[in-house]
């Protein structure tokens, strides 16, 4: 499994010369500590101290070593960065914890070199069996290139992150579990609803649909934007059923824009409220929005975990499945963010004040 992060707009400055911070700086470049993990931390500006994409990948077993350093190699250089760094955190399938030598060397020297052959050099390779205070690092090239890490949560970097309302959790495991529902019995019984409601609106025609989903969801966002959401049972429902309609939610992409500025915030957190009180099927649709607000603004292992969300409530999410694929093959952010347009949002917005519906699709 491969999680790419991409840090805020503007890049990070830290001191690459400084093995300890910047292997502590690792967890909140992720989002989460890794465990028995292979990171590549990719690096460039002027002064080769600006932090580009940070991508991690589970240490492969020994027989698929030449594969994963080829794959994740590939991945790095879509990126426009000038070397790497290599941070090796625990140990591979099948290595004897007591072993004199350190973990993963072979695959460390197969990436370095995949690296080279692609104009990326790397800079640096250490391993550390976790990323703790106290505990040890080493380089692979130099056997007295050694310490003991500093706590992970008073170095720059991170007070940098926290103060950008970025978070950092102990496990990806973790970071998961924010989106488990809140209550299973109140889940099951918003299903009952969903399907009494399914079977209430029956032959509907789609149009008063459409503009009543689009009018819903407007309003929610609306409220959002004002404070935290606090939704009932009956909004869930409603608010399920209109980012059912794919209009609604294509549209709602543009919410995600600005990236990582306050209103997308406020409605990324409509989108998580949402996923954590929705039944499967329809989980799949806040699930899927959350996971593009995440990836927008860089966060590529909230946005995995999103979309793998997604893709367990409804198997074959057409759009789901599209971004978890930009994310396999390392497409930036930036690109994603195309996806989005500021005039749906515009629209979805001015839909929660009474007046004339708002346009549908094709319509001026």
């Amino acid at each position: 499994m491969t999680t790419t992060t991409a840090p805020p707009d503007g890049g990070i400055t830290i001191h690459v010369k400084d093995p300890a911070h910047l292997i502590a700086a690792v967890p909140h470049l992720l989002g989460f500590r890794p465990a028995n993990s292979v990171v590549l931390v990719g690096s460039g500006g002027a002064a080769g101290k600006s932090v580009g994409p940070v991508l991690r990948l589970d240490l492969p077993a020994s027989e698929r070593e030449d594969e994963a350093a080829a794959a994740l190699s590939a991945l790095l250089t879509r990126h426009p960065i000038a070397s790497a760094t290599i941070v090796i955190v625990g140990r591979p399938p099948g290595h004897p914890p007591d072993r004199g030598d350190r973990p993963a060397s072979r695959f460390v020297r197969a990436l370095a070199a995949a690296l080279r052959a692609l104009g990326r050099p790397v800079e640096h390779a250490f391993w550390t069996p976790e990323i703790r205070a106290g505990a040890p690092w080493s380089c692979y090239d130099d056997p007295d290139c050694a310490g003991v890490l500093p706590d992970d949560a008073a170095t720059p970097v991170a007070a940098a992150l926290a103060s950008r309302g970025f978070v950092t959790f102990d496990s990806r495991e973790q970071m998961a579990r924010l989106l488990d529902p809140d209550d299973p019995v109140a889940v099951a019984r918003r299903e009952r609803l969903l399907e009494h409601r399914l079977e209430a609106l029956g032959d509907r025609a789609e149009q008063d649909s459409y503009a009543e989903s689009f009018r819903e969801v407007g309003q929610a966002l609306a409220r959002a934007r004002t404070g935290p959401p606090e939704l009932s049972d009956e909004q869930v429902v409603r608010l399920a059923l209109a980012l059912s309609d794919m209009r609604v939610r294509d549209a709602c992409l543009a919410a995600a824009l600005p990236a990582g500025s306050e209103q997308s915030m406020r409605a990324e957190a409509l989108w998580l409220e949402l996923v954590r009180k929705t039944p499967a099927p329809e989980r799949a649709e806040a699930a899927t929005l959350l996971g593009y607000s995440a990836y927008a603004r860089g966060e590529g292992a909230f946005a995995r975990i999103a979309f793998e969300n997604a893709l367990t409530a409804m198997p074959g999410h057409t759009l789901a499945d599209l971004l978890a694929r930009c994310l396999d093959v390392g497409l930036p952010p930036e690109r994603v963010r195309n996806l989005a347009h500021v005039g749906d949002l515009v629209r979805l917005l001015a839909s929660a004040i009474p007046g004339p519906r708002p346009a549908g699709p094709g319509e001026p």
